[in-house]
């Protein structure tokens, strides 16, 4: 009897891949339509992440239509909020790669923890901090509050604040 062990294999790593494509499409589709109700925390999260790698107008303006009421008033309008990506957050444009962990959901508030690669090569960790929405354009769509650097979000000096203390989660986006 001939061994299937091969053929299985091959089976599972097409069906892997397929996957993967599957899921990298659903996220540029869901960075081109922006917040939907139907999009989950990670979801959002990847679709801004595949705006940010893009480098371009056109993927900060994308990653603008995610940004929720409460950030907008924060960060003014699109030209405001460019200025603010380009200058505070250069190592995410164009990033390399990007993998996260697991959303933290608590209700309505949603914390994303996500490492990323710089052109530089330089590893950077943030927090995505998203909320669901109740305004009437995209009641119950998941948008971003903030992205901070996950210190920021613990007390000083608190045990896990520094980055060295904090380990690496093995979820990646896909490519």
């Amino acid at each position: 009897m001939k061994n299937s062990r091969p053929r299985l294999f091959r089976a599972a790593v097409g069906a892997a891949l397929m996957l993967a494509t599957l899921t990298a499409v659903q996220a540029e589709d869901a960075a081109t339509r922006g917040p939907q109700p139907d999009l989950e925390p990670p979801q959002v999260v990847e679709a801004m992440l595949l705006a940010l790698k893009k480098n371009t107008p056109e993927g900060i303006a994308e990653l603008y239509r995610f940004s929720s009421p409460g950030n907008r008033q924060q960060t003014g309008n699109l030209e405001q909020f460019t200025r603010m990506i380009v200058e505070g957050f250069p190592d995410m444009l164009g990033h390399e790669a990007a993998r996260m962990a697991p959303p933290l959901i608590d209700g309505d508030r949603a914390m994303v923890p996500v490492q990323l690669i710089s052109e530089d090569a330089t590893l950077y960790e943030y927090m995505f901090i998203l909320s669901r929405q109740a305004i009437p354009e995209c009641q119950g769509c998941w948008m971003a509050d903030a992205v901070v650097p996950p210190e920021a979000l613990a007390p000083e000096g608190a045990p896990g604040s520094s980055p060295a203390e904090q380990e690496a989660t093995p979820y990646e986006t896909p490519a």
